[in-house]
């Protein structure tokens, strides 16, 4: 006969849970509560954008346009590029992205449906739309501003434009976009086999 564990043993670690095909809304209480943060919009996130870029806009008319310095003149459409960038890219990752009817989860052999197509639209969209949004408010232009600073400025309201669309995926996500990524690596690591990976070439 087998000798008893002693009492001050470890229990064994529980198997991962095994989700089934048809387990589409979420089911161990640490995905239930992802789920709850990622199923409402994040007004505190986009907000903060929103109100960063009507205050660039303000910042940028009353006082950097005012001033004689090209240098101080060109960080207004910096700070409008890259507020707007963010708030376009941030308010779609603060929309809802998860029920409790259906939680977001990857398949073993992989995510057919990339987020990043999206995500290089809302880039270009931001990049494209900086300098319109610089221009738009600025009102006319004085002419003692310089042909190069007046490209300079729609340069870089492009490219911050970009730069601030990227921040909500690279930098710091919303609540409902970071708890879905959660969840999707959850349910990948419940897989007791583990990821699956495919290679696949044509000729």
């Amino acid at each position: 006969m087998d000798a008893a564990p002693p009492a001050d043993a470890v229990p064994p670690e529980p198997p991962a849970y095994t989700y089934a095909a048809s387990d589409l809304g979420p089911r161990q209480s640490r995905e239930i509560e992802l789920c709850r943060q990622a199923s409402t919009f994040d007004w505190q996130y986009t907000g903060t954008f929103f109100l960063g870029f009507l205050g660039s806009e303000y910042l940028n008319l009353a006082y950097l346009k005012q001033t004689n310095e090209p240098g101080l003149r060109l960080v207004g459409p910096g700070l409008i590029g890259f507020t707007f960038g963010g708030f376009l890219s941030g308010g779609y990752l603060s929309l809802p992205k998860c029920d409790p009817q259906w939680a977001p989860s990857v398949p073993p052999e992989g995510d057919v449906r990339g987020s990043w197509p999206l995500a290089a639209s809302i880039v270009l969209l931001a990049g494209a739309m900086g300098p319109i949004m610089d221009y738009t408010f600025l009102g006319p232009v004085k002419q003692e501003w310089t042909v190069p600073e007046r490209s300079a400025r729609v340069f870089i309201a492009m490219g911050t434009g970009m730069l601030g669309a990227l921040f909500p995926y690279l930098v710091f996500s919303p609540r409902p976009w970071a708890a879905k990524k959660e969840i999707e690596k959850l349910r990948i690591e419940g897989i007791p086999a583990g990821g699956m990976v495919h290679w696949q070439t044509t000729f």
